[in-house]
């Protein structure tokens, strides 16, 4: 489905802006901002950046969205929500008590936000085959920055965004292109191409 109406897209993505930001802020005061705080919990870059795009797509005309930079965002945001589901849930679906208000706003609300903009207000079948790839540059970015960090003695835990059920670094950014390839054969299929 995609609704062509701007003026609710507008709306919509301001509310986001608003539920975002606020996660961050909440998030940024109760544990600081440094380094440390940020290498640890993947989902605040993947936040942070899907709010510079929102206000992107506020600012300059939606017709001139690009296929990469929605899809990186659109996938950052579905693997928060799930990895973070699984954290937080576990297997059980029992709620763990350590869930604060940034975390329901910044894996849950958020993630399900972006993802209900892309079925709504985004035209399908602007991804390529090469999308998924380009989506992996800042997870890679990410986990090299974290790796070396930790070899010249800074200890910062493995993250769960990828490191979930214990597996390397590696699998999880070929279960990360896997879902991204998902992404692509769903968009492809939403916008009635077949290739």
């Amino acid at each position: 489905m995609y609704i062509r109406n701007n003026t609710v897209a507008v709306i919509f993505r301001v509310i986001f802006i608003i539920i975002c930001g606020a996660g961050l802020v909440i998030r940024v005061i109760g544990s600081g901002f440094g380094p440390d705080a940020v290498m640890k919990d993947f989902a605040l870059v993947a936040n942070a950046l899907s709010l510079v795009y929102f206000a992107y797509l506020i600012i300059v005309r939606t017709d001139r969205e690009r296929g990469v930079l929605r899809g990186a965002v659109t996938i950052y945001m579905i693997i928060t929500f799930v990895i973070y589901y699984y954290v937080n849930f576990g297997m059980s679906g029992a709620l763990s008590e350590d869930l604060s208000l940034a975390g329901a706003l910044l894996y849950f609300v958020s993630p399900v936000m972006v993802f209900a903009d892309y079925l709504f207000f985004c035209r399908k079948g602007s991804f390529t085959a090469y999308s998924p790839i380009i989506w992996m540059i800042i997870p890679v970015i990410f986990n090299l920055a974290v790796f070396i960090i930790n070899s010249v003695g800074a200890a910062v835990k493995p993250v769960p965004y990828f490191n979930l059920l214990g597996m390397n670094m590696m699998i999880t950014l070929l279960v990360f292109l896997g879902i991204s390839y998902l992404l692509f054969v769903a968009d492809n299929l939403m916008a009635g191409r077949r290739r």
